[in-house]
């Protein structure tokens, strides 16, 4: 009897060795992606809980940081109050250019929140007499510049 062609084939696998090695090859490969990628998938998880836990506190930074510029806004409003009302004591010995000089000093000194030199004016009026204050306010003003 002739043997049949599929045996005299160059590539000739019997039903029986692909039924017996495939599954076990399947098995094998499928190990083998799933332990190369595990290493992969844990980071993968790391990322998004170290993404979750980085907006969870640029979130909380973000409130403190709204909060104590609110705070800053605030305290820096009561100095310029106090700055105001010593402006206005000192008005008459101030000529109109460096009264109106003064103000938009304060009021530029409120919204950038500078609060060291508001504060520099604030000691300034508070310890000068009347008769030194224009020379004086043109140094302190030469010296914002």
């Amino acid at each position: 009897m002739a043997p049949h062609p599929a045996q005299s084939s160059l590539v000739f696998v019997s039903f029986s060795v692909v039924a017996l090695y495939a599954p076990a090859l399947l098995l094998g490969f499928a190990g083998y992606l799933f332990f190369s990628r595990k290493k992969t998938r844990i980071e993968r998880t790391l990322q998004k809980h170290r993404r979750i836990r980085d907006g969870i506190a640029a979130r909380g930074q973000a409130r403190r940081k709204k909060l104590a510029l609110r705070h800053q806004r605030k305290n820096i409003r009561e100095l310029a109050e106090l700055v105001r009302t010593q402006l206005e004591e000192k008005k008459p010995d101030m000529t109109p250019y460096l009264h109106q000089r003064t103000s938009v000093f304060i009021e530029k000194a409120v919204t950038t929140i500078d609060f060291d030199r508001l504060y520099a004016l604030h000691t300034f009026f508070a310890g000068t007499r009347e008769k030194q204050l224009s020379p004086v306010m043109e140094l302190f003003f030469e010296q914002v510049r």
